[in-house]
C-alpha cells in the first residue's frame, strides 16, 4: 500500500505525521517517531530522546531524499517517506492533498506488518481456525484492495 501526498515543504514533521495518519486511517492514539538525516524527531509528550518534531521541517527531514515515519512503536507500521519531486506551489491550491494511493490502510491493532500478512492469509477464509482471532479489529466488508483516492484528499482537508 501506498500515498502520494502533495505536502509543503515548510510543514513541520508534526504536521507531516498528521498528514500520514489520516492518509492511512490511523487513530493517532500511538506514538510515532521519525528517523531523519538529522536523527530522531517525535512529539515532545512522548518522553523520548528525540528532537521535537514541530521544529524539524519536512525540507530538512528529506535532505537526503528519504526518512522513515513509524506509527505504533510496539506493532512498528513502518513508512517510507520519499521525496518523488519538487514542484512549485500551485496559487490557490490546499494543503495537504492525497494526489494517488493504492490499496486500503491496515487495521490498526492487528500486530503491525506480521499482522497484517496474517490477516490477510485468512481473511477470504471464515472457516479458518485463526479467523475469529485475527478479524476481531477488522470492520465488516474490509476490503484491503480498495482505495477512495477522493475521499483520503477530504479527510486531509
Amino acid at each position: 500500500m501506498w500515498r502520494r501526498l502533495d505536502l509543503p515543504a515548510a510543514m513541520s514533521l508534526a504536521e507531516v505525521s498528521d498528514a500520514l495518519l489520516t492518509a492511512f486511517g490511523f487513530s493517532g492514539e500511538q506514538q510515532h517517531l521519525f528517523t531523519t538525516p538529522y536523527g530522531l524527531a517525535a512529539d515532545v509528550e512522548a518522553n523520548l530522546p528525540a528532537a521535537d518534531e514541530r521544529t524539524v521541517t519536512l525540507a530538512e527531514a528529506l535532505a537526503r531524499g528519504t526518512f522513515q515515519y513509524r506509527y505504533d512503536l510496539g506493532d512498528a507500521w513502518d513508512v517510507l517517506v520519499r521525496a518523488e519531486k519538487r514542484l512549485p506551489v500551485e496559487p490557490g491550491a490546499e494543503y495537504p492533498r492525497c494526489v494517488g494511493g493504492e490499496r486500503a490502510g491496515p487495521p490498526e491493532h492487528v500486530g503491525g506488518v506480521h499482522g497484517y500478512a496474517a490477516l490477510l492469509a485468512v481473511l477470504d477464509h471464515p472457516g479458518h481456525p485463526d479467523h475469529a482471532q485475527l478479524t476481531e479489529f477488522v470492520d465488516d466488508g474490509f476490503d484491503p484492495a480498495a482505495f477512495d483516492l477522493a475521499a483520503v484528499d477530504d479527510a486531509l482537508r
